[in-house]
């Protein structure tokens, strides 16, 4: 859907969101350690027509909460995810 068309429907009525914070739009994805919390950044863009809703994480964390670890590495060795 980056490309601005819909990758359920086609339709072109892709709208992304617009935020210049660390947060993007205000989804974020948390991996909780031990000690640190690691919080990434999302891109989000969503289909008008079909309701389609598409979240890219960032790679790297915002390093203001942790320590600017990997989505992989936090990701897998966070207490509040599990593969699935």
């Amino acid at each position: 859907m980056k490309n601005g068309t819909c990758s359920k429907c086609g339709s072109t009525q892709v709208y992304k969101s617009v935020n210049t914070s660390w947060s993007g739009d205000g989804i974020t994805v948390k991996a909780l350690g031990k000690k640190v919390t690691e919080v990434f950044p999302t891109e989000a863009y969503l289909c008008l027509d079909c309701r389609n809703l598409e979240i890219y994480v960032e790679e790297t964390a915002a390093a203001i909460f942790g320590k600017g670890e990997s989505l992989s590495e936090s990701i897998q060795a966070s207490d509040n995810w599990k593969k699935a």
